[in-house]
């Protein structure tokens, strides 16, 4: 009977003890044709914003609301004034809905604009533009005589954003 146990042990010994090559789950890269990912938020692990849209209100009828954007395309949307969701609300966005916004954002030169498109009017709302990726940090502001390549990011922007399926954020009691 010790002969019919230590006969299985040995086998299972022997078939763990054998030097043979063992199967990855990671994909093959052609290194040709491979593109680096863009590095969407700020530096390090941790779920940094990505991006900040802020429409601030007037003394009429602005839109007022913020959207935050993080690495992990966890977003939080608090509405305002004069907009169909107020309140705190959160959504998943896809990371190519992300990776559009940075690419529109590049191509229309958004890194290269001025910090503060401004004049002294207190009647005029403002467009809060901020996006962190690929080492880069800008925030623009809106108010007066703001490039059109800003309205028409901010308008992609917020075609992409404003639809999504928002849900509403019970506060914590």
């Amino acid at each position: 009977m010790k002969h019919l146990i230590a006969l299985p042990i040995a086998a299972l010994a022997l078939a763990c003890s054998t030097n043979q090559p063992v199967a990855t789950a990671e994909p093959v890269v052609d290194q040709e044709t491979a593109v680096a990912a863009p590095q969407l938020g700020g530096a390090g692990k941790a779920d940094t914003l990505f991006l900040s849209l802020e429409r601030t209100p007037c003394f009429g009828q602005c839109k007022a609301y913020r959207i935050d954007l993080y690495r992990s395309g966890y977003a939080t949307y608090d509405g305002r004034g004069n907009v169909e969701k107020m309140g705190r609300h959160s959504a998943r966005i896809g990371v190519d809905s992300m990776i559009t916004m940075l690419n529109r954002a590049d191509e229309l030169g958004f890194f290269g604009l001025q910090a503060k498109y401004d004049a002294e009017v207190t009647d005029l709302p403002s467009t809060v533009l901020r996006i962190i990726a690929d080492g880069r940090d800008k925030k623009v502001l809106g108010r007066v005589g703001q490039p059109q390549a800003f309205k028409a990011l901010v308008a992609e922007i917020e075609s992409l954003l404003l639809p999504v399926a928002w849900v509403p954020v019970t506060p914590e009691p």
